[in-house]
């Protein structure tokens, strides 16, 4: 807990907050770099890096927003769990397909 324990608790929430949006504007660039719809400057293993360095960033983030006491991890899981199945339920449904590359 090296960083709640240096920041405090709603630093590192802040902290959480501002890396997610990060990791979402990486996620757009490299969306539309996919896409080619709306070029971006970047290029594909730019995109990559940026969406793997926010992804890190949320994560260990994440890990020490583990350490809290309002965390519960089974919680946590079970919420996983229901949410993916939620997404299985959806994508099966018959209006949405997946493909792979």
């Amino acid at each position: 807990m090296i960083l709640i324990d240096t920041i405090g608790e709603p630093a590192t929430l802040e902290l959480m907050a501002e890396e997610c949006v990060e990791l979402a504007h990486a996620c757009l660039k490299l969306a539309r770099y996919e896409r080619g719809e709306n070029p971006t400057p970047k290029t594909k293993d730019e995109c990559i890096q940026s969406v793997t360095e926010e992804l890190a960033d949320v994560w260990v983030t994440m890990g020490e927003l583990t350490q809290v006491d309002w965390w519960d991890s089974p919680m946590f899981n079970i919420r996983c769990n229901n949410k993916v199945k939620r997404m299985r339920e959806r994508l099966s449904d018959g209006k949405h397909s997946i493909s792979c590359k």
